[in-house]
């Protein structure tokens, strides 16, 4: 049994496994990453496209830390304070580097707390002390177009404006690199000095990424499927209002990644439906891109998850079973067009 909502009218789903939502992902970004992932080595190379991911960190602050160490150690980036990324576009190699970031787990007293190096002559201080001096943090990098955010547990702690980065002779090519970062389409990361630390990627809200993300309220949850009805899913075949089923108002975008839903953890934002046994299965309308995969979700009765199925026009995922192109005749379908989809026991 699977957690599922019901259709609303014609053959269109509404929101369905803590719902269907679009992410870009990029075209190799492993699926697996929206959940929490160790990194193991002091120097880990993932691929994750920062445009259209929130990067979360979850790092625990040492129990022994010194707020006031002399300069000598300041400025270490392998201490135990201490994390940092290498932000690369296109490639792996040093010509194709972009951004450096360091940041540290605790407040120090000199404010030598955060530094992007494209931007930044010198380190920067956060606006408090992260996690209120708890030893888990969850930080949360976010880039927009003209800006990026970090916020530490939800607070912010530090924002840079591309078009602001700081002008000094000791560092050239300040400030038109904090631009550069800016432009730049990065698409993967080299961590450093963070073993034992866990990233994961939360898909920003909408279609592409640099979007704000949404503070509206969830929509709201439709009755679930009632398990006696001979007919669930079938359309009625007369249907007196026909209606475009490319507007917005009929077939919707459902996003289970929101704060009110917990971030697709809450199983309020879902309801039930018997996917195995179901004669009609489910029907999925959505919109296909080559990058952008749709997603659902997928929980047995316990709510307990059991993973995602995802797919676009070049390829299909089902978590720890199969990751492949999609046929032939599925790729003959132009980019955007809207199309229903049956899924009938998948498992």
């Amino acid at each position: 049994k699977q957690w599922y909502q019901r259709r609303v009218r014609g053959n269109m789903i509404f929101p369905f496994v803590l719902a269907l939502f679009g992410t870009t992902l990029s075209a190799v970004l492993d699926p697996t990453l929206t959940e929490w992932r160790l990194i193991e080595k002091n120097e880990e190379r993932v691929l994750f496209p920062l445009r259209d991911y929130i990067l979360e960190v979850k790092a625990f602050r040492p129990d022994v830390y010194d707020t006031n160490p002399p300069y000598s150690q300041l400025f270490k980036t392998d201490k135990p304070t201490t994390m940092m990324m290498m932000l690369h576009a296109g490639g792996w190699g040093p010509s194709s580097k972009v951004g450096r970031l360091v940041w540290n787990t605790i407040k120090y007293d000199r404010g030598y707390d955060i530094a992007v190096e494209e931007c930044n002559v010198r380190y920067k201080a956060y606006n408090s002390f992260p996690a209120g001096g708890e030893k888990e943090q969850i930080w949360a990098w976010n880039f927009f177009d003209d800006r990026f955010e970090l916020r530490c547990n939800g607070e912010m702690q530090y924002e840079q404006n591309f078009d602001d980065g700081e002008v000094s002779a000791y560092k050239p090519g300040l400030p038109a690199k904090c631009r550069a970062l800016g432009d730049a389409d990065v698409d993967r990361i080299i961590f450093k000095h963070m073993a034992g630390e866990y990233i994961r990627g939360r898909p920003k809200n909408g279609i592409g990424g640099g979007e704000e993300e949404s503070t509206d309220a969830p929509d709201p949850i439709i009755d679930p499927v009632d398990p006696v009805d001979p007919d669930p899913v079938d359309p009625d075949p007369v249907d007196p209002d026909p209606v475009d089923p490319e507007e917005p108002d009929v077939n919707p975008t459902c996003n289970c990644w929101t704060r009110e839903c917990g971030f697709c953890s809450k199983l309020a934002c879902t309801v039930k439906h018997d996917l195995v046994n179901s004669e009609a299965g489910i029907t999925v309308t959505s919109a296909l891109k080559w990058k952008k995969l749709n997603s659902i979700m997928l929980f047995d009765e316990n709510g307990n998850a059991l993973g995602n199925f995802q797919w676009n026009l070049k390829s299909i995922h089902l978590t720890g079973c199969i990751s492949c192109q999609t046929p032939p005749a599925m790729r003959q379908l132009k980019r955007g067009d809207t199309t229903a989809w049956n899924f009938i026991n998948i498992f």
